[in-house]
């Protein structure tokens, strides 16, 4: 659980850089108002599909480790149970 929970920090710290980084950029950069300004926006539209693409990364991972997690738990139980009825046999 902690390590989804990691993933998913380093994911957003991941957007995040990526998208603080990009407007910096495009702020810095020497250029008349209407060439910066679409320079912002077309940066904008790539920095989104980007998180769009980290955010389905993160899904699918999440997802996964859920998938294992509820695996695993039901094996558990499973265990469990037999062990259980064994025992009261």
């Amino acid at each position: 659980m902690e390590q989804q929970n990691g993933d998913l920090a380093f994911f957003a710290g991941l957007v995040a850089g990526a998208v603080v980084g990009g407007v910096a950029a495009a702020l810095l950069a020497p250029r008349s108002g209407p060439e910066a300004r679409e320079q912002i926006v077309d940066r904008g539209l790539e920095l989104k599909s980007r998180a769009d693409e980290v955010v389905e990364r993160a899904q699918r991972v999440a997802g996964d480790t859920v998938a294992k997690v509820q695996t695993a738990a039901q094996d558990i139980l499973s265990q469990v149970q037999s062990n259980g009825a064994e025992a009261s046999s």
